[in-house]
C-alpha cells in the first residue's frame, strides 16, 4: 500500500486517467472508491484528489450537470459532452435520457413531447423527489446544445436534435415535423379498432377505454400522472375467488395499459420505458400494489424482445395476428394518402385499393374506424370542388381552458374533420364526416350524445365558431354541415330541415347529407367513382 503523503497529485492523475481510458466515464462515487482501494486514502481525501484533477484539467467533470443519483460524471480531458458521449454516459447512468436520445436518433432527430414523456417514463407533474420530470431532462440537454423545442401548426410540440451545433433550417425542420406527425398518426390510427377487438375478446371491459386519438396524436391517455397509448379496466379474473360480477367499480378491477408502436420496430427502449411506467404506477398507491394487465401491440419486433415480453408476463400481439397479414401494407398506404391529398384521381384510386384489401382480408367490421378515416379522405376532393381557391383546414383540434373558483382547470377540446374559410360568400363552414355502412343510422341525440346530430350542431359547432371569432369579427358567418354514408332517423330528418331554415345552413350546401342525398350530390358534381366506392365498400344490411 502506498502512503498518501509520499504520493503526489500526478500519480493520482495518472491513475484516474488510466481508469477513464478503460471505462470512458465514471461517477464520482466510483472514482472515489477506486482511489481509496488503490492508494488507501480516506474518502474525504479522495474527493480532494478528484477536485484537484479537474482543476488542473487532467480530467473533466460533467458539472453542473448530474447523471445518476445526484452524481457528477468524469471523463478524459479531450472529450466533450456532445451527443455521442452523452449517449454513452446516459446508457450507464441515466437510462431515461439514453432512451430519449436513442429514440430521437431512430426517428431521424425528432420526437414529440408526448413520445418523450413515454420513453423517459416521467410523470406529468412532480410527485416524488426521486423521479425527474421531462422538463429536468430537457433543461440538461438544452444547456448542452443537444436539443431544442419546436411547436407545429397543430400545437404539437417536439424536441429536435441540433445538427452540427446548429438548429435546423426552417424548410428542413418543417419537413421533419410533417413526416414525424404522419408517423404518429400511423401509431394510433388503429387504436379504436384494436380496443374494439380486445373488448370483443373480453380482455378489456366495455367501459369506454381512453386512448390516443389519431386527430390528436400529440396527446395520450393520462392515468395516475403517467401517459399511455390507451388504458381501460377489465373484470376478467380467470379462476379467482373474486368473481368478475363482483368487480362493479374500477377500484376492484384490473387496470389495463397499452403500448402500441406501428410506425417502427418495437425495440428494447420501448419495452424498458413501458416496464418502468408500469412499476411507477404499481407502487404509486398506498397499501397493496395495484393490479395491472400490460399489453403491447407491435408491427415488428426482434425475437429477443418478444422473448423478453414473455418472460416479463406482458401480453403481446403482433398486429398481423389481429387484423391479418395485409394490415401493415394498409397502414402504409393510408399514411401515404396525405401526400396525395391534392390529387383527386390518385387519392380516389388509392382509397379504393385500400378498401378492396380490407374487404378481401375479411376485416371490414374489425377495421371500422380505419374505414371512417378513409371516408374523410374520400370526401376531400368533393369539398375542394365545392369550395375552390379557399382555405381548407383538415383534422383540426380546437380547445379552451377554464379555471373555476377553486382554481381547478378544465380543458374542453373537440376535433373537426374539415373547416372551410370561404370569402365569397363570407362563410366559416365546419364539416363533420361519418363514414359508416348503409345499415347504420345516426341518432338525433342531444348535446351530450357523441356522434349524434345534436352533439355536432348544438355542442361542437358553436364551440368551433366561438374559437374562430377572429373570422366572425371579419364578417364571416359560422355554418355547419353533417355528411354521412349512413342514414338519419325521421326525427333527424326533421332536425336537419329545421337547421336548413336557420343561419347555420351554408349558401351552397344543405346542413345535412345522409346516404342517398350524399350519393345524389356526388353524382351531380361528377364524382361517379366515389359513388361506386361508397356503394361497394360502405354497404351492409345492419350495423350496431
Amino acid at each position: 500500500m502506498v502512503n498518501k503523503t509520499n504520493t503526489n497529485q500526478e500519480q493520482f492523475n495518472a491513475f484516474l486517467i488510466s481508469v477513464l481510458k478503460k471505462s470512458f466515464c465514471s461517477s464520482g462515487i466510483e472514482l472515489n472508491e477506486a482511489l481509496v482501494g488503490e492508494f488507501g486514502v480516506t474518502p474525504q481525501y479522495a474527493r480532494q484528489i478528484l477536485k484537484r484533477s479537474v482543476e488542473k484539467e487532467r480530467i473533466k467533470s460533467s458539472a453542473p450537470h448530474m447523471f445518476g443519483t445526484g452524481q457528477y460524471v468524469y471523463f478524459l480531458s479531450k472529450e466533450n459532452l456532445n451527443l455521442s458521449n452523452v449517449l454513452k454516459i446516459c446508457k450507464k447512468y441515466r437510462p431515461p435520457i439514453y432512451r430519449l436520445l436513442e429514440l430521437m436518433r431512430m426517428n431521424g432527430g425528432i420526437v414529440s413531447i408526448y413520445e418523450a414523456l413515454k420513453i423517459t417514463s416521467t410523470p406529468i407533474k412532480k410527485n416524488s423527489a426521486k423521479i425527474s420530470l421531462l422538463s429536468d431532462i430537457e433543461y440538461i440537454l438544452t444547456e448542452l446544445s443537444i436539443i431544442y423545442r419546436k411547436k407545429d401548426e397543430n400545437s404539437v410540440e417536439y424536441l429536435i436534435l441540433y445538427e452540427q451545433n446548429q438548429k435546423l433550417s426552417s424548410p428542413v425542420e418543417n419537413q421533419k415535423i410533417s413526416d414525424h406527425y404522419n408517423k404518429m398518426v400511423t401509431d394510433c390510427t388503429l387504436l379504436p379498432d384494436v380496443l374494439r377487438w380486445l373488448i370483443n375478446s373480453n380482455i378489456i371491459g366495455n367501459s369506454q377505454p381512453i386512448y390516443r386519438n389519431k386527430k390528436t396524436p400529440g396527446r395520450g391517455a393520462v392515468q395516475n400522472n403517467l401517459v399511455w397509448d390507451a388504458y381501460g379496466y377489465t373484470k376478467a379474473t380467470g379462476i379467482n375467488p373474486s368473481l368478475a360480477v363482483k368487480s362493479d367499480n374500477t377500484e376492484k378491477q384490473t387496470l389495463v395499459v397499452l403500448d402500441v408502436v406501428l410506425s417502427s420496430d418495437y425495440t428494447n427502449i420501448y419495452l424498458d420505458a413501458f416496464v418502468e411506467r408500469i412499476q411507477h404506477n404499481r407502487h404509486s398507491t398506498k397499501g397493496d400494489s395495484r393490479k395491472i394487465l400490460p399489453i403491447v401491440v407491435y408491427k415488428s419486433a426482434s425475437q429477443l424482445v418478444v422473448n423478453t415480453l414473455g418472460k416479463l408476463g406482458i401480453i403481446a400481439f403482433d398486429i398481423n395476428s389481429i387484423f391479418g397479414t395485409k394490415i401493415v401494407d394498409i397502414l402504409l398506404k393510408t399514411q401515404n394518402l396525405v401526400q396525395l391529398i391534392n390529387d383527386p384521381e390518385d387519392i380516389e384510386k388509392e382509397i379504393s385499393n385500400i378498401l378492396k384489401t380490407i374487404s378481401n382480408a375479411g376485416q371490414e367490421d374489425a377495421l371500422r374506424d380505419l374505414k371512417g378515416t378513409l371516408f374523410e379522405f374520400l370526401m376531400y376532393p368533393l369539398i375542394v370542388n365545392l369550395y375552390p381557391q379557399t382555405h381548407i383546414e383538415r383534422g383540426k383540434i380546437l380547445s379552451s381552458e377554464t379555471v373555476d373558483e377553486t382554481g381547478e382547470t378544465t380543458i374542453e377540446r373537440y376535433e373537426y374533420d374539415y373547416i372551410v374559410v370561404n370569402n365569397n360568400p363570407p362563410e366559416l363552414i365546419f364539416i363533420e364526416l361519418k363514414g359508416y355502412n348503409s345499415g347504420a343510422t345516426i341518432p338525433l341525440g342531444d348535446r351530450n350524445t357523441k356522434s349524434s346530430l345534436k352533439w355536432f350542431f348544438r355542442r361542437t359547432l358553436p364551440f368551433g365558431i366561438k374559437q374562430y371569432d377572429r373570422y366572425i369579427k371579419e364578417g364571416k358567418v359560422g355554418k355547419g354541415v353533417y355528411i354521412t354514408s349512413a342514414n338519419f332517423y325521421p326525427d333527424g330528418h326533421d332536425f336537419i330541415a329545421t337547421i336548413n331554415k336557420s343561419k347555420l345552413k351554408p349558401l351552397q350546401l344543405e346542413a345535412g347529407y345522409e346516404r342517398q342525398s350524399l350519393i345524389k350530390l356526388l353524382t351531380e358534381r361528377g364524382f361517379n367513382n366515389e359513388v361506386k366506392i361508397i356503394e361497394k365498400f360502405y354497404t351492409k344490411e345492419t350495423e350496431s
